[in-house]
Protein backbone atom coordinates (compact mmCIF):
# COMPACT_ATOMS: atom_id res chain seq x y z
CA UNK A 1 0.00 0.00 0.00
CA UNK A 2 2.84 2.39 0.79
CA UNK A 3 4.45 1.72 -2.58
CA UNK A 4 1.19 2.28 -4.43
CA UNK A 5 0.52 5.45 -2.46
CA UNK A 6 3.95 6.90 -3.30
CA UNK A 7 3.51 6.00 -6.98
CA UNK A 8 0.03 7.56 -7.00
CA UNK A 9 1.14 10.91 -5.62
CA UNK A 10 4.13 10.88 -7.97
CA UNK A 11 1.80 10.35 -10.89
CA UNK A 12 -0.40 13.17 -9.62
CA UNK A 13 2.53 15.59 -9.43
CA UNK A 14 3.66 14.59 -12.93
CA UNK A 15 0.11 15.00 -14.20
CA UNK A 16 -0.05 18.46 -12.67
CA UNK A 17 2.99 19.55 -14.67
CA UNK A 18 1.49 18.09 -17.83
CA UNK A 19 -1.77 19.94 -17.15
CA UNK A 20 0.06 23.26 -16.96
CA UNK A 21 1.63 22.55 -20.34
CA UNK A 22 -1.49 21.22 -22.08
CA UNK A 23 -4.48 23.08 -20.67
CA UNK A 24 -5.26 26.77 -21.31
CA UNK A 25 -3.96 29.20 -18.70
CA UNK A 26 -7.47 29.81 -17.40
CA UNK A 27 -8.05 26.15 -16.47
CA UNK A 28 -4.52 24.75 -16.04
CA UNK A 29 -4.29 25.44 -12.30
CA UNK A 30 -7.65 23.85 -11.56
CA UNK A 31 -6.85 20.80 -13.71
CA UNK A 32 -3.47 20.36 -12.01
CA UNK A 33 -5.02 20.63 -8.56
CA UNK A 34 -7.72 18.11 -9.47
CA UNK A 35 -5.12 15.60 -10.65
CA UNK A 36 -3.06 15.94 -7.48
CA UNK A 37 -6.14 15.59 -5.28
CA UNK A 38 -7.30 12.55 -7.23
CA UNK A 39 -3.88 10.92 -6.86
CA UNK A 40 -4.23 11.20 -3.08
CA UNK A 41 -7.94 10.44 -2.83
CA UNK A 42 -7.72 7.03 -4.51
CA UNK A 43 -5.11 5.57 -2.08
CA UNK A 44 -7.03 7.05 0.85
CA UNK A 45 -10.29 5.39 -0.19
CA UNK A 46 -8.57 2.06 -0.85
CA UNK A 47 -6.64 2.11 2.42
CA UNK A 48 -9.55 3.24 4.58
CA UNK A 49 -11.88 0.74 2.92
CA UNK A 50 -9.49 -2.12 3.66
CA UNK A 51 -8.49 -1.25 7.22
CA UNK A 52 -7.57 1.64 9.45
CA UNK A 53 -6.39 1.92 13.06
CA UNK A 54 -9.19 1.91 15.58
CA UNK A 55 -9.87 5.42 16.78
CA UNK A 56 -8.09 7.19 13.90
CA UNK A 57 -11.28 9.01 12.88
CA UNK A 58 -12.54 9.58 16.42
CA UNK A 59 -13.14 13.26 17.13
CA UNK A 60 -12.65 15.14 20.40
CA UNK A 61 -13.47 18.82 20.99
CA UNK A 62 -9.90 19.40 22.20
CA UNK A 63 -8.78 18.69 18.63
CA UNK A 64 -10.17 22.08 17.61
CA UNK A 65 -8.13 23.77 20.34
CA UNK A 66 -4.98 21.99 19.19
CA UNK A 67 -5.66 23.12 15.65
CA UNK A 68 -6.31 26.76 16.53
CA UNK A 69 -3.22 27.09 18.70
CA UNK A 70 -0.70 25.22 16.56
CA UNK A 71 -2.10 26.48 13.26
CA UNK A 72 -1.67 30.11 14.33
CA UNK A 73 1.76 29.42 15.84
CA UNK A 74 2.94 27.84 12.60
CA UNK A 75 1.64 30.78 10.57
CA UNK A 76 3.46 33.21 12.88
CA UNK A 77 6.56 31.05 12.54
CA UNK A 78 6.34 31.32 8.76
CA UNK A 79 6.37 35.11 9.04
CA UNK A 80 9.30 35.10 11.45
CA UNK A 81 11.34 32.77 9.23
CA UNK A 82 10.54 34.89 6.17
CA UNK A 83 11.75 37.96 8.01
CA UNK A 84 15.00 36.30 9.11
CA UNK A 85 15.88 34.30 6.01
CA UNK A 86 14.41 36.34 3.17
CA UNK A 87 15.18 39.80 4.51
CA UNK A 88 11.68 40.91 5.35
CA UNK A 89 8.25 39.34 5.32
CA UNK A 90 6.29 41.15 2.61
CA UNK A 91 2.55 41.23 3.05
CA UNK A 92 1.18 38.52 0.73
CA UNK A 93 -1.26 39.44 -2.02
CA UNK A 94 -2.79 38.06 -5.20
CA UNK A 95 -3.24 39.52 -8.68
CA UNK A 96 -5.88 42.22 -8.79
CA UNK A 97 -6.81 44.49 -11.67
CA UNK A 98 -9.25 46.69 -9.76
CA UNK A 99 -7.99 46.59 -6.20
CA UNK A 100 -10.43 43.86 -5.19
CA UNK A 101 -10.13 40.14 -4.84
CA UNK A 102 -10.51 37.93 -7.94
CA UNK A 103 -13.95 36.40 -8.42
CA UNK A 104 -12.52 32.92 -7.92
CA UNK A 105 -10.75 33.76 -4.66
CA UNK A 106 -13.56 32.70 -2.27
CA UNK A 107 -13.82 29.27 -3.92
CA UNK A 108 -10.04 28.87 -4.02
CA UNK A 109 -9.81 29.85 -0.36
CA UNK A 110 -12.54 27.42 0.62
CA UNK A 111 -10.96 24.56 -1.29
CA UNK A 112 -7.47 25.39 -0.04
CA UNK A 113 -8.57 25.82 3.56
CA UNK A 114 -10.85 22.78 3.91
CA UNK A 115 -10.54 20.26 1.09
CA UNK A 116 -6.78 20.34 0.65
CA UNK A 117 -5.88 19.97 4.36
CA UNK A 118 -8.38 17.15 4.93
CA UNK A 119 -7.22 15.24 1.86
CA UNK A 120 -3.52 15.79 2.47
CA UNK A 121 -3.75 14.74 6.10
CA UNK A 122 -5.79 11.66 5.18
CA UNK A 123 -3.09 10.70 2.67
CA UNK A 124 0.19 11.70 4.33
CA UNK A 125 -0.82 10.91 7.91
CA UNK A 126 -3.76 8.51 7.57
CA UNK A 127 -2.12 6.32 4.91
CA UNK A 128 1.63 6.98 4.73
CA UNK A 129 2.40 7.62 8.40
CA UNK A 130 0.15 4.85 9.66
CA UNK A 131 1.55 2.42 7.10
CA UNK A 132 5.18 3.13 8.05
CA UNK A 133 4.34 2.98 11.74
CA UNK A 134 2.65 -0.43 11.46
CA UNK A 135 5.50 -1.92 9.42
CA UNK A 136 8.33 -0.69 11.65
CA UNK A 137 6.62 -1.24 15.00
CA UNK A 138 6.64 -4.99 14.49
CA UNK A 139 10.43 -5.03 14.38
CA UNK A 140 11.72 -2.00 16.27
CA UNK A 141 8.98 -0.98 18.69
CA UNK A 142 6.52 1.88 18.94
CA UNK A 143 8.97 4.72 19.75
CA UNK A 144 11.25 4.08 16.79
CA UNK A 145 8.27 3.44 14.55
CA UNK A 146 6.67 6.73 15.56
CA UNK A 147 9.81 8.76 14.87
CA UNK A 148 10.41 7.03 11.54
CA UNK A 149 6.78 7.41 10.47
CA UNK A 150 6.77 11.12 11.28
CA UNK A 151 10.05 11.67 9.43
CA UNK A 152 9.02 9.69 6.34
CA UNK A 153 5.55 11.19 6.01
CA UNK A 154 6.94 14.70 6.52
CA UNK A 155 9.63 14.15 3.87
CA UNK A 156 7.08 12.91 1.34
CA UNK A 157 4.70 15.75 2.27
CA UNK A 158 7.44 18.31 1.71
CA UNK A 159 8.65 16.69 -1.52
CA UNK A 160 5.15 16.68 -2.99
CA UNK A 161 4.78 20.41 -2.32
CA UNK A 162 8.22 21.22 -3.71
CA UNK A 163 7.58 19.31 -6.93
CA UNK A 164 4.14 20.84 -7.38
CA UNK A 165 5.20 24.50 -7.26
CA UNK A 166 8.23 26.66 -6.37
CA UNK A 167 8.41 27.48 -2.68
CA UNK A 168 10.17 30.17 -0.66
CA UNK A 169 12.53 29.02 2.07
CA UNK A 170 10.12 30.19 4.78
CA UNK A 171 7.37 28.07 3.24
CA UNK A 172 9.61 25.00 3.12
CA UNK A 173 10.62 25.38 6.76
CA UNK A 174 7.05 25.86 7.92
CA UNK A 175 5.71 23.01 5.78
CA UNK A 176 8.31 20.74 7.35
CA UNK A 177 7.25 21.90 10.81
CA UNK A 178 3.60 21.39 9.87
CA UNK A 179 4.39 17.83 8.81
CA UNK A 180 6.19 17.12 12.07
CA UNK A 181 3.43 18.65 14.22
CA UNK A 182 0.67 16.84 12.32
CA UNK A 183 2.55 13.55 12.50
CA UNK A 184 3.21 13.97 16.21
CA UNK A 185 -0.49 14.56 16.81
CA UNK A 186 -1.47 11.37 15.00
CA UNK A 187 1.18 9.27 16.71
CA UNK A 188 0.55 10.83 20.12
CA UNK A 189 -3.25 10.86 20.14
CA UNK A 190 -4.09 8.09 17.68
CA UNK A 191 -6.51 10.54 16.02
CA UNK A 192 -6.19 12.37 12.73
CA UNK A 193 -8.42 15.37 13.53
CA UNK A 194 -5.83 17.41 15.50
CA UNK A 195 -3.59 17.23 12.42
CA UNK A 196 -6.45 18.19 10.10
CA UNK A 197 -7.50 21.10 12.32
CA UNK A 198 -3.93 22.42 12.51
CA UNK A 199 -3.56 22.20 8.75
CA UNK A 200 -6.92 23.91 8.18
CA UNK A 201 -6.05 26.84 10.45
CA UNK A 202 -2.59 27.18 8.92
CA UNK A 203 -3.96 27.32 5.37
CA UNK A 204 -6.95 29.51 6.28
CA UNK A 205 -4.77 32.13 7.96
CA UNK A 206 -2.61 32.19 4.84
CA UNK A 207 -5.60 32.95 2.64
CA UNK A 208 -6.77 35.56 5.14
CA UNK A 209 -3.41 37.33 4.94
CA UNK A 210 -3.54 37.26 1.14
CA UNK A 211 -7.05 38.76 1.18
CA UNK A 212 -6.05 41.56 3.54
CA UNK A 213 -2.81 42.23 1.68
CA UNK A 214 -4.61 42.46 -1.66
CA UNK A 215 -7.31 44.78 -0.37
CA UNK A 216 -4.76 47.06 1.31
CA UNK A 217 -2.38 47.14 -1.65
Amino acid sequence: MLGWAACAVGAGVLGAHVAHAVFPVETAADAARALVWLSMAVPVVVAFWGSRPRGLLRFRSIDLVYGAVFGVVLRLTQGIVADLVEGGAAWPSTFSSDGGLPATFPLDALAGSLVAPALEEAFFRGVVLVGVFVVIRRRLGASTAGAAAIAFSTALFLLAHVLTAPRAMSDLVTLALLGVVAGAFVVGTGRIWPAVATHVVYNATGFALVAVGTLLA
